[in-house]
């Protein structure tokens, strides 16, 4: 299963412990995922979810809360988002006027009176979510319905997709509520999509909504990926320094080179360069001062190294600043060496 199913499975698992949070609960549910049927003159609710835990849940859910008889079905889907994914099962809850419909929409505060009129609201009915706990099993009942995120493993993601903009408003106020945390509305089509990116924001929703669980492995792929994200910053920053040192190393060495050749005269053969032993190094470095030449035949030995390493190699050890002043000195001479050959060549 994905990680969104396993957060609605162990959603699904909770059960209430008041009243008022069975029905914000349900009130939630049904505003995201509810329809309204006419039936001989009444009204009938029909709901919809892709699990059959979510189904089964929200069936005892209802019936213990207002103690009737929900029906269930399978389907196609036609919730807000859902485009019908071929070979999955959709669990259709039903309830006819017979078994309390209208008693449900008003209680979930889905059908309201104004003027002595009956009339469908199309946001969260304020009375259902006054206080924290209630809150919470509303935001549930809603990430039951229409609720899904991401795999944290591949990126931070976690949205409700609704059908009613008033609604979408509405729960992103309600989002709004708790402290440090906030979502965000968009457009998506026909739907409105209150979403979250933020990693932060999706672990403590996740917490809110009572997902303990999926808490922990959330916080526990967030650590590894962190981690694993500081290891690749310092592997690359290493790799980046050793490119600087091979490059620095390299144009040292061509200094070498212009010294040597200024003093014998000629180039050097391939097999000279890599060799500091060979009569072209021994004659060509051999006017420089002890240090600059101790210096010079490290570099040769040790290509690799960086001016750190070394200056802690020579006898007594010197710091880098030491040791870029000899360089310094030795890139001066092989300026000079080279405007000597320049000024020697025939015009």
């Amino acid at each position: 299963m994905s990680f969104s199913s396993d957060v609605k499975s162990e959603l699904a698992r909770i059960e209430p412990a008041k009243k008022c949070c069975m029905l914000a609960e349900i009130a939630g549910f049904l505003r995201a995922s509810g329809s309204i049927r006419i039936t001989g003159g009444s009204f009938a609710i029909m709901a919809s979810t892709e699990s059959a835990a979510v189904a089964r849940h929200f069936k005892v859910l209802i019936e213990t809360y207002f103690r009737n008889k929900v029906g269930l079905a399978i389907g196609g889907s036609h919730r807000p988002g859902s485009q019908g994914k071929k070979g999955k099962n959709t669990y259709y809850i039903n309830i006819s006027p017979d078994e309390k419909s209208m008693q449900i929409l008003r209680e979930t505060g889905m059908l309201l009176i104004r003027e002595g009129d009956d009339y469908f609201s199309d946001g969260i009915y304020p009375p259902i979510v006054k206080s924290k706990c209630c809150k919470r099993s509303y935001m549930r009942g809603m990430f039951l319905s229409c609720g899904t995120m991401s795999d944290p493993r591949k990126g931070y993601h976690l949205e409700f997709v609704l059908d009613k903009e008033q609604s979408a408003m509405d729960l992103r106020k309600l989002v709004g509520s708790f402290d440090d945390l906030s979502a965000s509305v968009a457009r998506r089509g026909e739907n409105y999509v209150v979403y979250m990116k933020k990693a932060a924001y999706i672990s403590d929703m996740l917490g809110i909504m009572g997902a303990g669980s999926a808490v922990l492995e959330f916080e526990s792929i967030r650590v590894n990926k962190s981690m694993h994200g500081e290891i690749m910053r310092i592997i690359n920053c290493d790799n980046a320094n050793v490119d600087r040192t091979l490059l620095a190393a390299e144009e040292q060495r061509g200094w070498l080179v212009k010294i040597a050749s200024s003093e014998t005269g000629r180039e050097p053969e391939a097999d000279e360069l890599t060799d500091p032993l060979s009569e072209f190094w021994s004659k060509g470095l051999r006017q420089l001062s002890p240090q600059l030449k101790e210096a010079a035949y490290l570099r040769l030995y040790r290509p690799e190294a960086s001016l750190t390493e070394i200056g802690e190699s020579l006898t007594p050890p010197v710091g880098k600043a030491a040791i870029s002043k000899r360089f310094a000195k030795l890139r001066a001479l092989a300026e000079n060496a080279n405007g000597d050959a320049k000024g020697d060549s025939p015009r």
